[in-house]
């Protein structure tokens, strides 16, 4: 047979939680958002971050492309053929010359802008990209 034997009192006290037991699960229910939203913020800084880049490698990529033709209209043509290419779909990029000094020995400067759409984190706004380069143009070749 068995006896439920009953504790004394201070004895009973003693089993008991402390005041604080269970704290731990609510700061760590309210930490986890403040913890989630840092996480988005830096995907979102990595993303604009791998972006600049890419622009930017588009830009020389143009600079260069640009440098080798024979005339200036070719050289816009080329360079925002490369941008397109080199930023393949991520967005339309807008190509431009300005500041060229297209004679021998000059140089091509190519500024490629590019808008980064960020809706995929939910912040519902977009970037302006824009990345710059400057490439020689050869010293003894004939350009038109």
């Amino acid at each position: 047979m068995t006896r439920s034997v009953r504790l004394p009192p201070a004895r009973a006290a003693a089993r008991r939680r402390p005041p604080d037991a269970g704290s731990m699960t609510a700061e760590t229910v309210m930490l986890a958002p403040v913890l989630l939203l840092f996480l988005v913020f830096l995907v979102g800084a990595g993303r604009v971050v791998e972006a600049q880049g890419e622009v930017n490698g588009a830009a020389r990529d143009a600079a260069r492309a640009a440098s080798v033709q024979r005339t200036r209209a070719e050289a816009e043509s080329a360079a925002a053929d490369t941008a397109r290419a080199a930023l393949s779909g991520e967005c339309d990029p807008q190509v431009g010359l300005s500041g060229t000094d297209w004679k021998e020995g000059g140089v091509v400067h190519v500024a490629v802008t590019c808008e980064l759409n960020l809706d995929f984190l939910g912040f519902g706004a977009a970037r302006q990209m824009k990345g710059t380069s400057v490439a020689p143009l050869e010293q003894f070749r004939r350009v038109e």
